[in-house]
């Protein structure tokens, strides 16, 4: 009898013989699958009549014996007891649980398709005695659903499934993601989806098409096994040091951007343009501003090449994200302004939609969209404004480190004081480990302090071209840079910047150009030790 507590959920394979490439079988594949790396097949073949179901169970029972894999049949619980298959599994509209529990006895293994927090609840008041493990999902849209019943939960959806395992003491209940994943998205979903308590990750992925669909179905079994056994998700190339500054490090971030002039694709709103453009001129970098989706691939080969993503002005979605995967896939840096996150609805569902469409290096906001994105927000915004009343620090502390660790970025939250956080982990995931100690309270965070500058909210996009700012010293780093230490000097001088500005200006007309000046001076002479901004680690 197998040991349902022994089982390796890691490599989970959903068969589909709808999918097979030609001169291929449901059998070989899924023997090429065994043979390279799957730890667990589901037999779901939903349009096959009983007595073909049975036969080929039947064959692939036998198959997985000789691997010992178990074999789970999806719905058909008189299949999987006509067969003595390891178990089955359910959704949410089949045979209710306790049913099932009953009819397969104590020792098999029951899944359960999960989606909601509720879900969750119900399993925990059933006790360890029902579901072994949930399929949580669906993570992205998928093609092998004909008429899904779910939307996209994204990965920040799987982390509240996390939590609410760890809040319900489900201890006991395995997690495998489902629904859309492939090796273009599986090691940033095994590298965000870790619980806030950093104690839960997930304990594996679902796949259909990558082995089922293969022409090569071992090579791509062997694919996915790697990614999954990796220890680091290097999504950027520099260096992930969480929270490390060296005492010359910000004027070392200077010289390289200087040296390597970095390209700048903006893709912001029409009001920060020109002044984006400007802004990245005079810290020796080289704007682009294009919505063209054709390009980005293009452009993200250009090295040191950043993509700024704001969303102050709503470009097409497809080529929006098609510049995420462009920069993504070439291991470039994204900086990603979520402008007015919970302003309005449609807002709302944009900025999380192209939160979960990939990878981002840094996330900067305003103290009312990094509230929101933390879910700490103490009122509904204003337009894109940031909030106006007074605000703990230490609640904004709080939602910058959530952000980033949720996340797994470097996050800026703007203000009087300027908060910044990494939650980048130094890039580390693993299955079922959690993040190895690393926790929401223990990521680096500092704070940054300049002084009121209060002509500042009197100027439009004076916090995008931080954005600006942030993308320039990030792209300009050279291979291996440190991140965070790009990201802070770039607040800094900034921030310094600003209260130049200030003290030069007649009003807010003229502090738009001396705003320009004080970034091209204080960059060129780069003397760190003059700035006036100032931080404090947390």
């Amino acid at each position: 009898m197998f040991d349902k507590k022994s089982v390796d959920y890691s490599l989970y394979l959903v068969t589909d013989s709808g999918m097979l490439p030609t001169g291929t079988s449901l059998y070989s594949q899924v023997k090429a699958g065994l043979e390279n790396g799957v730890t667990l097949v589901q037999l779901r073949e939903k349009e096959t009549d009983t007595k073909t179901f049975v036969e080929e169970a039947l064959k692939i029972h036998e198959l997985c014996q000789q691997f010992n894999v178990p074999l789970i049949i999806n719905d058909r619980i008189d299949v999987a007891l006509a067969i003595n298959a390891e178990g089955v599994h359910v959704g949410q509209d089949d045979m209710p649980i306790p049913l099932v529990r009953k009819l397969l006895g104590p020792n098999k293994i029951l899944g359960w398709s999960v989606g909601k927090t509720s879900e969750v609840e119900r399993l925990a008041q059933w006790g360890p005695e029902m579901i072994d493990y949930i399929g949580i999902g669906m993570v992205f849209a998928t093609s092998t659903k004909k008429n899904p019943k779910k939307s996209p939960m994204g990965p920040q959806g799987v982390i509240g499934i996390l939590n609410a395992l760890e809040t319900s003491k489900a201890t006991w209940c395995r997690t495998v993601a489902i629904g859309g994943l492939h090796p273009v998205n599986i090691e940033r979903v095994l590298y965000q989806c870790v619980s806030t308590s950093g104690k839960r990750s997930l304990d594996g992925i679902s796949v259909v098409s990558d082995i089922m669909a293969a022409a090569d179905a071992a090579a791509a079994t062997v694919n996915l096994h790697t990614l999954l056994r990796k220890k680091t998700f290097q999504f950027v190339d520099l260096y992930l040091g969480n929270g490390e500054l060296k005492p010359e490090g910000l004027k070392n971030v200077i010289e390289q951007v200087k040296q390597n002039r970095p390209l700048v694709q903006h893709i912001t709103n029409k009001v920060h343009q020109n002044f984006g453009a400007n802004v990245t001129l005079a810290l020796g970098s080289s704007p682009i501003m294009s919505e063209i989706k054709s390009e980005v691939h293009d452009l993200a080969r250009i090295p040191h090449a950043t993509l700024l993503l704001n969303t102050g002005s709503v470009a097409p979605l497809d080529m929006v994200q098609e510049a995420i995967l462009a920069y993504n896939q070439v291991g470039r840096p994204i900086v990603f302004d979520p402008v007015g996150y919970s302003a309005t609805e449609t807002r709302h569902v944009l900025n999380d939609t192209l939160l979960s469409s990939g990878q981002f290096t840094c996330i900067k906001g305003n103290s009312s969209e990094i509230l929101s994105l933390a879910k700490l927000s103490v009122e509904k915004m204003k337009g894109v404004d940031a909030h106006t009343g007074t605000i703990d620090k230490k609640l904004l502390e709080r939602a910058t480190r959530l952000v980033a660790y949720q996340y797994k970025t470097v996050v800026v939250c703007t203000g009087e004081y300027d908060f910044i956080a990494d939650g980048t982990v130094s890039g580390q995931y693993a299955l079922s480990v959690g993040s190895r100690g690393k926790t929401v309270e223990t990521i680096p965070c500092l704070v940054i302090e300049n002084g009121p500058i209060e002509i500042m909210g009197h100027i439009t996009a004076s916090g995008c071209s931080l954005g600006s700012t942030i993308a320039c010293f990030i792209g300009g780093l050279n291979t291996n840079g440190n991140l965070f230490e790009a990201v802070v000097a770039a607040v800094l001088l900034y921030k310094s910047a600003g209260k130049l500005a200030a003290e030069r200006c007649q009003g807010s007309g003229s502090f738009y150009f001396q705003l320009v000046d004080a970034l091209y001076q204080l960059f060129r002479d780069n003397k760190p030790e003059t700035w006036t901004a100032n931080f404090q680690r947390l």
